[in-house]
């Protein structure tokens, strides 16, 4: 244990050094989806937690902004009961949910470390593939949300750690409203199920290291001196 220890230090160390980002980033990743509750009327859907896989690709177009391009597979089971019965259940079978997701992500730079940190947002599709019988496989819209922390051992290996909120899209409405202020039209959406992840990947750097940051210079801009004149003494 104290070996790896040792081991763990002197890469982070190093990567201080050596740290740096590839255009292209292939990130193998695996993690824990945590358990969700739907209420309805007079019961409860529950989608239990299970483990997830998938990966990521990012295409960063410098140190700080790259778009990414996830796909995360889990296999769960999930039920259906009654208010007040927990052993009353009306329905159960096994659930597989496929997301492929796309969006924007942050990075922010900590300079001489290794420790990238990002935020990102994503928007794609939820596949839903249920196991009773008599229901087909769905598709809907799906909007999510990341956090989280790269830590580079060299510039093309290292850590991902992430905290993600992924949800399906239920339905959606709009409305239309006109007066003596003029009119306007709004649309909203609504998510019924709400799934956080902890995940951890593999971040393999493929193409060129990116250049690197490189402060903006400063810009300073004269102003032209103005010389006062006073107006001449009235003739007497």
């Amino acid at each position: 244990m104290k070996k790896v220890l040792i081991i763990l230090s002197v890469l982070l160390t190093t990567a201080g050094v050596t740290f740096a980002q590839t255009y292209v980033e292939l990130v193998p990743m695996g993690g824990y989806t945590f358990a969700d509750r739907i209420n309805y009327y007079n019961a409860y859907a529950k989608i239990d937690g299970a483990a997830n896989i998938g990966g990521s690709m990012i295409f960063n177009v410098n140190r700080l902004f790259g778009l990414e391009l996830m796909y995360q597979h889990m296999n769960t089971t999930s039920g259906t009961y009654q208010y007040g019965y927990p052993t009353d259940q009306l329905s159960k079978g096994n659930l597989a949910m496929d997301y492929i997701m796309f969006g924007p992500v942050q990075t922010f730079n900590i300079p001489g470390s290794p420790v990238r940190p990002f935020i990102g947002a994503m928007l794609g599709a939820s596949i839903l593939y249920p196991g009773v019988d008599g229901y087909s496989n769905d598709t809907k819209f799906a909007w999510g949300a990341q956090i989280g922390t790269n830590i580079y051992f060299n510039p093309r290996i290292g850590l991902r750690l992430k905290a993600q909120l992924l949800a399906p899209v239920d339905g959606s409405g709009a409305g239309f409203y006109a007066g003596e202020g003029g009119g306007n039209i709004t649309t909203s959406g609504y998510s019924g199920i709400y799934q956080f992840n902890l995940n951890a990947g593999l971040v393999i750097g493929l193409g060129r290291v990116l250049p690197e940051l490189r402060p903006r210079p400063r810009v300073y801009h004269s102003r032209p001196r103005y010389r006062y004149r006073y107006a001449p003494y009235p003739n007497y």
